[in-house]
């Protein structure tokens, strides 16, 4: 009877951990995903003063949750997140807004299957 228990309280256990990592990577990729249609939003009316502001404001949220998304997902997806916050900096100071635009919709794009991923589906199992 008492390994029964331990089997159902592990199982307890990791439901609970799995389901605050989901809420900690879905709520954090709500707001950077948010702050992403503003900083799109942004340079396309050409308001690179507000889009600095914008990218300053994902980068800042971003430093906050990399480290616990380090944790709970490939370290692939965070590089390639890393990866485009940096190219959106450097096009931001050239003011490229096509360049701009597209590296915005890389990242939005990168930041939806980190969510995508975490979600429990039957694509994700097998």
């Amino acid at each position: 009877m008492k390994v029964w228990a331990t089997v159902a309280g592990f199982l307890i256990l990791i439901i609970v951990l799995m389901l605050i990592s989901r809420h900690i990577i879905l709520s954090a990729a709500e707001r950077i995903e948010s702050d992403l249609s503003g900083l799109y939003e942004n340079v396309i009316k050409n308001d690179y003063k507000l889009a600095n502001s914008n990218y300053l404001n994902i980068v800042k949220k971003w430093g906050e949750h990399k480290k616990g998304w380090a944790m709970l997902i490939e370290h692939q997806e965070i590089d390639k997140i890393d990866e485009e916050l940096t190219k959106i900096k450097e096009y931001l100071l050239e003011q490229n807004r096509s360049l701009l635009l597209s590296e915005i919709g890389l990242l939005k794009f990168y930041i939806r299957h980190v969510r995508e991923m975490i979600l429990l589906k039957i694509e994700n199992i097998f």
